[in-house]
């Protein structure tokens, strides 16, 4: 029985100190991707997807051949970004997120549009979309958590910044 006892006790010890040594790898996962960071994920994956969906719209339903240039441009380079953001993603733990209803419904409103009324809508979209990017990113380069991410959005903004002076010059245009 006394025998019989130790080894039980041993094994809840033993279970016991591998969940503490399961938690503590969680935690640092957990430590490792902080809410900001999850945030920023979110968002700018969330952005990009949306930004890549209304310029195969444009590029596709557009009628001046500068927006649809500038708008299959967006589609590579987005969709070049995303898919490195999607690796940093997979290696810090973090899952994909699901596009928002709110995304959905603007693709559903864009793919209504047609020729003059789609460019200016795009243009317009891609501005205010651009201004909104370039914060989260100056934000998450200077003050995210993540080595690899405030990596990836320094490294990121100067194309962003190139897309907005592009998208700029178009809305002078359109003036």
């Amino acid at each position: 029985m006394r025998y019989t006892t130790a080894r039980l006790i041993c094994a809840v010890l033993g279970f016991s100190f591998a969940s503490g040594v399961y938690a503590q790898n969680k935690d640092g996962l957990r430590e490792k991707l902080s809410s900001n960071d999850r945030s920023f994920i979110m968002q700018a994956t969330n952005g990009g997807m949306a930004e890549i969906e209304l310029s195969r719209i444009a590029a596709q339903n557009g009628v001046q051949a500068d927006v649809k240039a500038f708008a299959q441009r967006l589609v590579e380079d987005h969709g070049k970004a995303g898919k490195e953001l999607e690796a940093i993603s997979a290696k810090l733990g973090a899952a994909p997120p699901k596009p928002m209803a709110e995304q959905q419904g603007d693709m559903k409103r864009f793919a209504e549009l047609k020729g003059e009324k789609l460019d200016q809508a795009y243009v317009e979209r891609m501005v205010r979309d651009h201004k909104g990017t370039i914060a989260l990113f100056e934000k998450q380069a200077k003050s995210g958590d993540s080595q690899e991410l405030k990596q990836f959005a320094s490294k990121t903004l100067p194309v962003l910044k190139e897309h907005l002076k592009m998208v700029l010059a178009l809305a002078e245009k359109k003036k």
